[in-house]
């Protein structure tokens, strides 16, 4: 009877053990393999991390090379158009001052043959003065003349030495406003260059610095562009300088013309109707 007992606790202590030892064995087995998992999570991820940290760093260091480089041929690009700007600017006046002689010359001749054929006629007409009285007239004709021509010109040369003083002014503001924005221009690109490259640096995100390069560049080139189409005001200005002195010349021709007419009538009353040798030229 003790036996049987004995036996059956006998038997119930294995089964119990072998329940109870199996879960134990397999609790301790499992919690190196966990810690193994998740030191593998990390490692992995501390992978992911270095390699994420690596492409940004890639991609920051592309486009800071990108942004030097556009940098440069903006500046490049700068430097060329100043040069042919000074070029340009040194054959405009080089051939203003060409355009002027030449002008002056012709104005010159033109006047100089005018002096020389009223000279002729002039003293044809003096031939035919007969009496004291056509005489007089004929010499306060040629005296008349003579001033009208002289007033006439001194007055064209005065407006044109004026109109070409205030066109050499507003030139003069135009290139020193031009000079002014393509400083400013020049400053800015450099500006915002050197903020790119203090951003790099520092290791910023590459879309950040290049978000930010396109925007200050676009700002900087809209602002530049802008102040450029003030070329049309400038335009208009000259014009308007223009305007005004053909209208000053146009009244000074018209007085010369009036004074002329004047002077051609009362001479004619001087002379027989037959006579038309009174008549004379506007040079101008």
């Amino acid at each position: 009877m003790n036996y049987k007992k004995l036996s059956k606790i006998s038997l119930i202590a294995f089964l119990a053990l072998t329940f109870i030892f199996p879960s134990v064995s397999l609790a301790v087995g499992n919690a190196p393999s966990q810690e193994a998992r998740d030191a593998k999570k990390a490692e992995i991820q501390e992978a992911r991390d270095a390699k994420k940290e690596e492409i940004q760093t890639n991609k920051t260091e592309k486009t800071c090379a990108m942004i030097s480089s556009q940098a440069e041929k903006i500046q490049n690009r700068l430097t060329e158009r100043i040069a042919k700007l000074t070029q340009k600017r040194t054959e405009t006046q080089s051939n203003i001052a060409e355009r002027v002689a030449q002008r002056t010359t012709k104005r010159t001749e033109r006047r100089t043959k005018w002096e020389t054929t009223k000279t002729a006629n002039w003293e044809k007409l003096q031939s035919k003065a007969q009496t004291d009285a056509q005489k007089t007239a004929v010499a306060k004709f040629i005296q008349t003349m003579q001033t009208a021509v002289k007033t006439k010109n001194d007055a064209v040369d005065a407006i044109l030495t004026q109109l070409r003083a205030e066109i050499q002014t507003q030139n003069n503001e135009r290139k020193s406003e031009i000079d002014s924005q393509i400083d400013s221009y020049k400053n800015a690109v450099a500006s915002i260059t050197s903020q790119v490259q203090s951003d790099c640096s520092a290791g910023k995100d590459a879309k950040e610095i290049r978000e930010s390069y396109r925007t200050q560049m676009k700002q900087a080139r809209e602002t530049f562009s802008n102040r450029e189409r003030n070329r049309e005001e400038f335009n208009a200005e000259i014009k308007t300088l223009k305007d005004a002195k053909k209208t000053e010349m146009q009244k000074i021709l018209e007085t010369f013309k009036k004074t002329v007419e004047n002077a051609k009538t009362e001479l004619r009353a001087s002379f027989p109707a037959k006579t038309d040798s009174t008549e004379t030229e506007t040079e101008e």
